[in-house]
C-alpha cells in the first residue's frame, strides 16, 4: 500500500509539472481562485494545488487584415493589410493577468498572448483614425506617415491606461488596395500631371527661344547686317563670277553671278 502510494505520488508529481521558456514567464493561480502576485520565471516548475498559464513577452505580432477603413474624402479603401508588433514589460503579466482576464488570446505553442485583444482593438483604432486623415487619392503614396501615425497613436492610447507597460515595436504596411474607382481616378490625375508638366516644359521652351530671337535682333546692329551681306556675296562668288555695283549709301550690290 505504501509503495502504491508513494508511485501515484510520484504520478501526480510529474504529470503536475511544466517548464517555462526563454522569453515567457508563468502566472500561478491557487486552487482557491487567488493569483500569486509573483510571475514565475524561466525553468521548471510544479502545480499540483495550483494552475499555471505561460505568458509571452516575447514580440507579438497583430494581424489587421482585410479592414476597409474611411478615408478623408468620404471614400472606403478596398483593402488594407497591417502588422502591428508590441511587448510586454515581463513585470507587470501578473497585474495585466489580473485586470485584463478576459483579454488575452491564446497562441498556437499554448502559450497565453498577454492582452492581446486590447491592443489589437487600440491599433485598429488607431488605423481607422489615422486613414480619415487622409484622401483615399493620396493614402498609398503616404504609407510611411500612415504607419508612424498608426504606431504613435497606439503607442498613446496603450500609455493611457497602462503606462510603462506595453511597447509598440513596430508598424509594417503589407497592402494598400482603393477602389477601383478610385483607381481609375488616381491613373487619370497621373496622366494630366503628365501632360501639365509637358505643357510646361512646352512654355518654357517658347519662352526662352523668344528670349534668344529678342537678343540677336537687339545684337543685329546695321554694320553687322551689312557685314553679314557681305559674307554672303562673298560665299556666291566663290562658286562663280560676280559683276558688282555700288549701292545707296556706298553698299555693294550683286548684279549677275556666271557660273
Amino acid at each position: 500500500m505504501k509503495n502504491y502510494l508513494t508511485l501515484t505520488l510520484a504520478a501526480l508529481t510529474l504529470t503536475a509539472c511544466g517548464a517555462i521558456q526563454t522569453g515567457e514567464v508563468g502566472v500561478r493561480t491557487t486552487f482557491t481562485g487567488k493569483v500569486v502576485q509573483q510571475e514565475i520565471g524561466q525553468g521548471f516548475y510544479t502545480h499540483i494545488t495550483s494552475d499555471v498559464k505561460e505568458f509571452s513577452t516575447k514580440e507579438i505580432a497583430i494581424e489587421l487584415f482585410n479592414m476597409q477603413p474611411k478615408a478623408g474624402d468620404n471614400l472606403t479603401l478596398d483593402d488594407l493589410d497591417i502588422e502591428v508588433y508590441y511587448t510586454i514589460n515581463p513585470s507587470s503579466v501578473v497585474d495585466m493577468h489580473i485586470k485584463y482576464a478576459n483579454r488575452h488570446e491564446r497562441s498556437n505553442t499554448g502559450s497565453y498572448l498577454p492582452v492581446y485583444n486590447l491592443v489589437k482593438s487600440f491599433a485598429r483604432e488607431a488605423v481607422y483614425g489615422t486613414v480619415s486623415e487622409y484622401d483615399s487619392l493620396v493614402v498609398h503614396q503616404e504609407r510611411d506617415k500612415i504607419r508612424l501615425q498608426v504606431k504613435e497613436r497606439t503607442q498613446e492610447a496603450l500609455d493611457a491606461t497602462d503606462p510603462g507597460v506595453f511597447q509598440i515595436q513596430k508598424v509594417v504596411i503589407r497592402d494598400v488596395k482603393t477602389d477601383p474607382t478610385i483607381e481609375d481616378s488616381i491613373k487619370l490625375a497621373v496622366a494630366r500631371n503628365k501632360e501639365l508638366e509637358a505643357k510646361k516644359i512646352e512654355l518654357q521652351i517658347a519662352r526662352e527661344q523668344v528670349l534668344i530671337n529678342e537678343a540677336l535682333t537687339l545684337s543685329l546692329t546695321p554694320e553687322i547686317l551689312e557685314q553679314k551681306r557681305l559674307e554672303v556675296i562673298e560665299s556666291a562668288c566663290k562658286v562663280g563670277t560676280c559683276i558688282l555695283s555700288m549701292g545707296d549709301g556706298g553698299s555693294v550690290q550683286p548684279v549677275l553671278n556666271v557660273k
